[in-house]
């Protein structure tokens, strides 16, 4: 049986009208590449998240049990010197315990900050008032507490200055080596007085003795005296 074409229909054109989607291999690549280290990137921050919270929680008092309950934020008893190793030399190795390591060690959460700046954030930061079992919140204070501490304010301002006051950005170690070094001077120039009394004392009686010898072997004055 044979197919007659329809006398309106078009003859075929012999092109192929269908289209392949060309893969970019090289590009696909790159992209599961990039997606992989991102995703390893994040999975090592949120081991070293988890290692730092483990830290933390191992530090913490109250997560340990020692207390029951934080205390509100108290002032530092303590002075805070960050000139003490200041013009010193020390030798820093790879495998030196953080304590020895060049900057400010902290033993309260065993960390080292290389300047000042951040050890002054740290200490005054929300984890280490936390490993010390306080939180950052302040006891509010009495109207009673306001008064007594005004009274002791005013007190303190009417009493005489103590011989040992210093003004404010006076070192005490350098007024006490200043005093040091006026006291050793006044100790050697009197030292050289002494010795120089001495000496003369010790020429006027060698002086005295040399007119006895002279007397007594007949000599006298030369010139200058009346016969």
């Amino acid at each position: 049986m044979s197919i007659v074409p329809h006398k309106n229909s078009k003859p075929a054109s012999g092109v192929d009208n269908t289209s392949r989607r060309i893969w970019d291999k090289d590009d696909f690549r790159k992209k599961a590449e990039e997606r992989e280290a991102k995703a390893s990137k994040e999975e090592k921050e949120d081991s070293a998240y988890e290692a730092r919270k483990r830290k933390r929680l191992e530090r913490d008092p109250l997560h340990q049990g020692l207390i029951v309950e934080r205390t509100h934020l108290k002032q530092r008893d303590y002075q805070i010197d960050l000139a003490a190793r200041l013009g010193k030399t020390q030798v820093v190795g790879l495998n030196m315990p953080l304590s020895q390591q060049a900057g400010y060690f902290c033993s309260v959460c065993d960390c080292i900050l290389r300047d000042s700046q951040s050890y002054l954030d740290h200490i005054n930061g929300k984890w280490h008032n936390r490993a010390l079992g306080m939180t950052m919140r302040v006891e509010k204070s009495t109207v009673d507490q306001v008064r007594r501490k005004l009274e002791e304010v005013k007190e303190r301002k009417n009493q005489p200055e103590q011989d040992d006051y210093l003004p404010e950005g006076i070192d005490r170690r350098i007024m006490e080596a200043e005093a040091a070094e006026a006291k050793a001077k006044e100790e050697k120039r009197l030292r050289k007085l002494e010795k120089k009394a001495k000496e003369d004392k010790q020429d006027e009686e060698d002086a005295g003795g040399d007119a006895d010898m002279m007397a007594l072997m007949g000599f006298g004055g030369f010139g200058g005296g009346k016969k």
